[in-house]
């Protein structure tokens, strides 16, 4: 029998422990020295406060506790703890302490004392917002001089700071109830997280605007505390209620015009042999793309493009070639090399995504360096260079880049760029949670782009690339962020976190949606096992141009829906487990038919491509269980949705 942890999350790595806290109204867990989902009541006014350390290369190592002291009293609790993070550049020791009162107010004080001097991008407190109740509403910024201003926090995804020079934040949890979170020991500014998926507004210390990396010296010290206090409190003794998961979750039908995207597959050229051998079971996938990067600036040339057709052929895919323009000559001389190529391989590709390479215009907010009419020139060039062809245009970094260089709409067919859930951290629940923001994704995209079609080139768990560099090593197969490979992915972790996503991307009419790659880390098969993202691909990929049923799940955090038409007219329901507890779920119906993918079947799904596709007959009733981090298929006879 497998191993559990290595079932749900492909890891042996245990899960950080939690511990609940409570101080009157206010409730938040604690977990690996950070302080998680504070609630007043029922109500989440921050989703984290966490003292953070960021290496030069963005990576944020995990502080290592000693001498942890948990006080839980009737009107209050006190927490005390000291911490260690190490990078490659030192050490840095800091010591945490944390106080909840009766009346609801909350004080986290962190002060570091490096040894020796201590390089770091960012080293203080982050302060998370979630976005439902937060998203669009109002918000007071207190600054730094004491000026205040009533503004509000971004509906549309901004790509600039939201607010800068910041000393606190206060905005309406409920009516008449007002949270004020209060920054000390430095100055902080606000980005919206959804940029890389995160689904929060982050409150940061340092601003970007100064000069990174830095060295804290030798022999200092730094303080930061951050404060959230109330006003207009409810009654005393109002907690949180810690039912919720024991409630079954109802997934009801609903009206629809969405269909169900096309699904792309990633062929990583350093993977392509190993792919080559297990084209059979690629081509059992159905996948409509084989998604293939071609840049010159890495030698490509004619053999690599006859490698990917050939290979897109072999599994039955339209091959989608992701062209980096390198821009160091005239554009259109660059591209015109670019379709020689294309031409003496004799392939006719499905579409040609064309982007800068690294993205260079603009990285960093604030205005662009260079100007922006080069995308213009690009794209022009594009047109000339590839007549006739369906032309992409955005990026092939994260959705951050695309917002801060909207390519010209007028001269492409249609709009692209990635999606990585492991950019700012890697705890399991994030991941999750991360799925929220790919609503907003495509609701910003159809402010800029209008109803021009949208393809997700990579929505993954792990980084495939991105425009800072190469993703981080993971040699000790953990939690960590801005890897290309995350263990979850080959468990079944991954294949929920992915069902999410193609739900996600069917409901706000995204066209194309590329969810893995053929082999590799991020691959879908490890011969001669399948993994469970196998399983969830293939179906997606199989129902893909379907009409989708619209569906409501009563808790989306721990239940996903997806639901489609199938071939005969049959309601096909799928869910998605994203919690790591079995879940009751009330169906839409009482005759279906269903075969689940969980820890029991693991196994079997392993070393069975089609297993979602056999059932085990129908039933009847209305409520089923799915498994941790579980996939139920769910087919329910004809109906009307």
């Amino acid at each position: 029998m497998i191993e559990r942890s290595i079932a749900l999350f492909g890891t042996s790595q245990p899960s950080p422990e939690r511990i609940e806290l409570q101080a009157g109204p206010l409730s938040a867990t604690l977990e690996n020295g950070a302080l998680r989902w504070v609630r007043l009541g029922e109500r989440e006014v921050l989703r984290a406060i966490a003292f953070l350390v960021r290496d030069r290369n963005w990576d944020t190592p995990e502080p290592q506790l000693s001498n942890l002291v948990v006080k839980q009293e009737e009107n209050g609790f006190s927490v005390t703890f000291d911490a260690l993070c190490r990078t490659h550049d030192g050490e840095l020791p800091w010591s945490g302490e944390i106080e909840g009162r009766a009346d609801g107010t909350l004080r986290f004080t962190g002060t570091a004392r490096p040894q020796r001097d201590f390089l770091t991008n960012r080293t203080g407190f982050v302060i998370l917002h979630p976005l439902d109740g937060v998203a669009g509403c109002p918000v007071e910024v207190t600054h730094t001089n004491g000026a205040k201003r009533e503004a509000r926090f971004p509906g549309f995804i901004d790509p600039e700071q939201c607010f800068l020079d910041i000393r606190s934040l206060s905005h309406e949890v409920e009516p008449g109830i007002r949270a004020t979170c209060m920054m000390e020991g430095d100055t902080w500014e606000m980005e919206d997280h959804r940029n890389w998926l995160d689904a929060s507004f982050k409150t940061y210390v340092r601003p970007l605007a100064l000069p990174f990396p830095y060295t804290i010296a030798g022999g200092s010290v730094v303080t930061q505390a951050v404060t959230l206090s109330f006003s207009g409190l409810p009654a005393k003794g109002t907690g949180s209620s810690r039912m919720r998961g024991s409630v079954p979750v109802g997934v009801s039908f609903a009206a629809s015009d969405a269909r169900m995207p096309d699904i792309g597959l990633r062929a990583p050229l350093q993977w392509l042999e190993e792919a080559s051998t297990v084209t059979g079971l690629l081509r059992e996938v159905g996948a409509q793309m084989l998604n293939a990067r071609f840049d010159p600036r890495a030698g490509h040339g004619t053999g690599e493009l006859q490698r990917f057709g050939a290979l897109a052929q072999a599994i039955g895919a339209g091959l989608t070639l992701e062209l980096v323009a390198p821009c160091r000559r005239d554009p259109l001389r660059e591209l015109k090399e670019c379709a020689e190529m294309l031409r003496q391989s004799g392939l006719s590709p499905e579409s040609i995504a064309v982007a800068i390479a690294e993205d260079r215009i603009r990285l960093e907010p604030g205005p662009p360096p260079p100007s922006l009419a080069l995308l213009g020139d690009v794209y022009r060039a594009t047109r000339e260079a590839f007549p006739g062809m369906t032309i992409g245009g955005g990026t092939f970094g994260f959705f951050t880049e695309l917002n801060r260089n909207w390519p010209p709409v007028g001269l492409i067919d249609y709009i692209t760029h990635i999606a990585c859930s492991v950019v700012h951290a890697a705890d399991d629940r994030t991941m999750m949670e991360n799925l929220d923001s790919f609503s907003a994704m495509a609701r910003t995209v159809r402010a800029f782009a209008g109803n021009m079609p949208y393809r997700m080139i990579a929505a993954s768990l792990g980084l495939d690339s991105g425009p800072y560099g190469a993703p981080t090593a993971n040699p000790d197969n953990t939690r960590r962020t801005m890897v290309r490979s995350d263990p979850r992915h080959r468990g079944l972790f991954g294949a929920a976190w992915t069902l999410a996503a193609v739900a996600e991307a069917a409901r706000n009419g995204i066209a194309a949606i590329s969810p893995a790659a053929l082999v590799g880390e991020l691959g879908i098969i490890d011969r001669p096992a399948v993994h469970p993202i196998y399983h969830v691909v293939r179906g997606m990929a199989k129902a893909s141009g379907r009409p989708c049923i619209g569906t409501i799940s009563s808790d989306p955090a721990r239940i996903r829906a997806l639901a489609h038409r199938d071939g005969d007219n049959r309601n096909v329901l799928w869910l998605a487990n994203l919690s790591d507890e079995p879940q009751r779920v009330i169906l839409p119906g009482d005759d279906f038919a269903s075969r689940r993918l969980d820890e029991e079947t693991f196994e079997a799904a392993a070393a069975e491509p089609a297993f979602l596709d056999a059932h085990k007959g129908s039933r009847t009733g209305r409520e089923i269980e799915i498994g941790a981090y579980g996939i139920a298929r769910i087919e329910m006879g004809n109906g009307n949705g």
